[in-house]
């Protein structure tokens, strides 16, 4: 297969190059001196469909260029205030457009004095993509990319993680290239307000679906950031300095040297309060113990669960349970390498140092009236390094050919030290108590890379691509543990060391044809076929007193597990599209999967398992008008199970809660179905957008609980009575419904926006503990306001309100029914003045009610005084205090078909802090493009 794969890339490399089908119009817009236009618009429209639009603004100059057009007539509107409108005829059939000089006369009428007014527009609808204008959001000088969205109708920050239309934001871009790889967050957080021009959102398409033209579903919610004309040239960014109370500082800053095509940033920084500037691809072990194989206690949910929680992170980023040191140094890339190569790099570097203090409370069904408590003390510290690097090269070889490489590298190291106080109560009864403490060292990298070639006939339409992926993995552990058993009841007394090595290899490629069948339908053709080797293999020692020293194999915590998983897709579509109103695309795959397991010590056992699946998508968008349209999904998928729950060996890192895995797991099977709607009205400014999720997953791998009614032993590890194990197993089918809904308008009286949302989540999911069936629901309600302010630049607030309210089911134990709310209150006020003084606040209050113990109401303040000075207000000393009112507070709820769980854990308190800031701000004219 691998010799037939590569002779037809051979041979679609050695193929001949067809004419051009994809163009430009550029030009000069002038006034009757010959000088150059600044921001006239730009308008192309085609005669042919009324929903087609391009439009651009002129630059310092009065240059302006439209790119990637398909073959076709087009008119071209040229307008300014104060000059008459100009139409031009454009043909392009076999070369680009160049308009050398278009003359603007001016309008005689508008001469005199007279007042023009115009709205300015807010927002467009332009096919799938909602577009934002940046100068409709005032926001302060010196706000970031991250300030100014949080002002749009449609995104916020939940629970730290950027969402658009009710989703999570993938990707983020500036100016289509990708910023700092995949992190979404870096460059909102270190782009200035000040350079944008437009926020466009939409669904990105896979660089294969983006070829041919074919949309198959597989897109990622994205933002990309449409930087002004002028500002695409020059350096700008910040520096910054602060040392506080408790020894508390920050440093760091950003730097973004622009020219044209060529684009370096450069960020950094070091601090001890909690702010961090990299994404979850960044952590090994760092966000719980337990990923580790050999940390203590239960951090973090099991499978099925849900959580809510109340904490500060609209002041912290990205921000882990308690107190973080971070240093963190980023670059990014961006450049062309003549008219073929687009080239994008970025490289990570992070060290943190987190301590953690957590507080559990834990609740198990045993069965109907009964329950069981598990109460926790944890202190942690994790310290972990990490380098991460992106590429991504494009290689246009000429108007039909293409090649995409994008490899990703990475390397993480962990330590983590745990200390656990856990003890279990019925009714009034400890049943056990133990003290655990965990060092574990762990070292990993990982390593992936894809090669997609994409060739484009001669007839439009017609297209043909192959993709080739490799992703390995390698995790090493080393771990101590040390248990002592405070009841001496049948003493659980451990004193073990571990090695653990997992080592995951796998393959992919793909090969995608379409073939249209007129102007209106395309047939579309696909296979793939991926196959993963997974080893694990770990070792486990008990210390010998008579030698002093740790060799005696414990056989019952130790295992060799090898893991196979191999499927073939085959998959063919039909694609129906009336221009840019309606498209329906039905696509159906037969897959067929192989899983095999072996399992070599200590017992030899061999598993192998086959599927086959037919797994059917379809799609809908249909065009309503220019402003709206609606979208329908259908897919279906499945889920193999991971190594480390095939695995059967025993996780004893805190002996009162027991895991292992289960070589006999089948797979997952999920049907989801999906419904947006969109729409934006240019005349209000206003904008709507409707999301439905509903997710039905067959063969739900859920954990089985089993709490021990007696001390026993399972696989040769003691149990204490009380103690619960816990074993991944396919059992019923789960449920969960979700919908968003969100409404933003301008008030004009109030010189704001008020954006508005609604959501409503239902989950099932079933369980057993101690063979007794518990089906756990879900049901949450959320409404949030946020309403910012749009007066100007030296006074800008945002006021937001977010409220949920959850109810929670369990058919197993209804004494623990319950219902509980959340709500949060924000206030974000800048003032500045012309003097050049800043003052700025920002204040959450929380309040959670209806958790018996946990009930909290609490109000997180900070605040900023700050003097700018220097040309153009380029420094800035201020000084700043967090947690005024020394309120804040951290606690979350954790969900599942057999407990239900609250946390408290340690976070930042009050400090002060004097600060220095200097923003960089040297922009050129854009020079023009022959």
């Amino acid at each position: 297969m691998t010799k037939l794969f590569t002779t037809a890339l051979l041979l679609v490399l050695t193929s001949t190059a067809f004419a051009q089908d994809s163009f430009k119009v550029s030009g000069k817009v002038s006034d009757s001196n010959n000088e150059g236009v600044v921001a006239a618009t730009v308008l192309l429209t085609s005669p042919r469909d009324s929903t087609f639009q391009r439009a651009v603004f002129s630059n310092e100059n009065g240059d302006f260029e439209i790119n990637e057009l398909p073959k076709g007539f087009y008119l071209l509107k040229i307008s300014s205030v104060g000059f008459v409108t100009k139409t031009e005829r454009v043909r392009l059939l076999e070369n680009d457009k160049l308009f050398e000089s278009i003359i603007l006369e001016e309008d005689s009428k508008l001469l005199g004095e007279v007042e023009v007014k115009a709205k300015q527009v807010r927002v467009e609808m332009k096919g799938d993509t909602l577009q934002f204008n940046a100068d409709a959001y005032k926001v302060n000088p010196d706000a970031t990319a991250e300030d100014l969205v949080k002002k749009m109708p449609g995104i916020q920050y939940q629970e730290g993680k950027l969402q658009a239309q009710g989703e999570d934001v993938k990707r983020v871009t500036v100016d289509g290239r990708e910023f700092f790889g995949s992190d979404a967050s870096a460059a909102l957080k270190n782009l200035p307000a000040e350079i944008i021009d437009k926020i466009e959102v939409f669904d990105r398409l896979s660089d294969q679906s983006q070829f041919s033209g074919v949309d198959d579903g597989n897109t990622e919610k994205s933002i990309n950031i449409v930087t002004k004309s002028g500002k695409s040239n020059g350096q700008f960014g910040k520096v910054y300095a602060g040392y506080g109370t408790d020894d508390r500082y920050s440093l760091g800053g950003n730097v973004n040297y622009f020219n044209e095509d060529l684009r370096i940033s450069i960020i950094g920084l070091s601090n001890n309060i909690n702010q961090t500037n990299f994404s979850s691809d960044d952590l090994l072990g760092v966000l719980g113990s337990t990923s580790s194989g050999r940390g203590g206690g239960r951090r973090g949910g099991g499978r099925g669960g849900s959580s809510v929680g109340a904490n500060s992170n609209d002041f912290l980023v990205n921000g882990q349970s308690g107190i973080t040191n971070t240093n963190a140094l980023g670059f990014n890339l961006t450049d062309n390498w003549g008219e073929k190569v687009k080239l994008n790099m970025s490289y990570f570097y992070n060290e943190t140092d987190n301590n953690s203090i957590d507080t559990l409370q834990q609740t198990t069904f045993l069965g109907e009236n009964v329950t069981q408590d598990y109460r926790e003390y944890h202190a942690g510290n994790k310290q972990n390094l990490n380098h991460r690097v992106n590429v991504r090269m494009q290689y246009d070889i000429n108007e039909k050919n293409s090649l995409i490489f994008t490899p990703v590298l990475s390397f993480q190291n962990a330590d983590i030290t745990d200390y656990v106080d856990g003890k279990t109560d019925l009714v009034n009864e400890i049943l056990n108590h133990t003290i655990t403490s965990t060092n574990s060292y762990n070292d990993g990298y990982n390593l992936k890379f894809n090669l997609l070639y994409r060739h484009r006939f001669e007839k439009r339409g017609q297209t043909f691509s192959i993709g080739v992926g490799n992703n390995r993995s390698s995790q090493d552990y080393q771990s101590e543990l040390l248990s002592e058993d405070q009841l001496n009841v049948n003493a659980l007394d451990l004193n073990q060391v571990a090695s653990k090595k997992v080592l995951n290899n796998s393959y992919d490629i793909r090969a995608d044809y379409s073939q249209p069948l007129s102007d209106r339908s395309s047939l579309r053709f696909s296979y793939k076929t991926d196959w993963s080797d997974n080893e694990s293999d770990q070792s486990t020692f008990d210390f010998n007193p008579e030698t002093g020293t740790f060799n005696n194999l414990n056989e019952n915590l130790s295992n060799s597990f090898l893991n196979q998983y191999n499927t073939q897709t085959m998959s063919a579509g039909y694609r129906y599209n009336k221009g840019r109103e309606f498209m329906f695309f039905a696509n159906l795959n037969y897959q067929i999967a192989e899983l095999d397991g072996e399992q070599l010590f200590p017992q030899t056992l061999n598993t192998s398992r086959s599927f086959k699946n037919i797994l059917p998508f379809a799609m809908l968008r249909y065009s309503i008008s220019k402003e709206k349209n609606l979208r329908l999904y259908y897919r279906t998928s499945t889920n193999a199970p991971s190594i480390t729950q095939l695995q059967n060996v025993v996780d004893n890192s805190n002996p009162l809660q027991l895991s292992a895995g289960n070589p006999d797991l089948d797979q997952e099977n999920n049907h989801s179905l999906t419904f947006r709607y969109n729409s934006a009205n240019l005349e209000k400014g206003s904008t709507f957008y409707a999301y439905l999720v509903g997710s039905y997953t067959l063969d739900n791998i859920s954990d089985i609980t089993t709490i021990a009614t007696r001390d026993t032993v399972y696989n040769g590890i003691p149990l204490l009575r009380g103690g619960s194990l816990s074993l991944p197993q396919n059992y019923g089918n789960s449920q969960s419904y979700r919908s968003f809904i969100t409404y933003g308008f301008p008030l004009t009286r109030l010189k704001s926006n008020l954006n508005l949302n609604f959501g409503v989540s239902h989950s099932i999911t079933p369980g057993l503990v101690n063979d007794l069936e518990n089906i756990a629901k879900n049901t949450g309600m959320s409404l949030g306001a946020v309403l910012g302010s749009n007066i100007s630049e030296q006074v800008d607030f945002t006021v937001s309100y977010n409220g949920g309210y959850n109810i929670i089911g369990n058919t197993l134990q209804q004494d623990l029914n319950s219902n509980y709310y959340t709500q949060n209150i924000g206030l974000a006020l800048n003032l500045l003045s012309k003097s050049g003084f800043l003052f700025n606040v920002k204040g959450t209050n929380t309040y959670l009610a209806g958790i018996d113990g946990f009930e909290q109401n609490f109000t997180l303040l900070s605040a900023k005084a700050a003097y700018k000075f220097m040309k153009k207000d380029q420094a800035e000393l201020s000084l700043s205090a967090f947690d005024v009112l020394g309120q804040n507070n951290s606690i979350s709820r954790e969900i599942t078909a057999a407990y239900v769980a609250d946390n408290k854990s340690l976070v930042l308190n009050r400090f002060y802090m004097l600060n220095f800031t200097y923003t960089i701000r040297n922009f050129r004219p854009a020079k023009v493009k022959k």
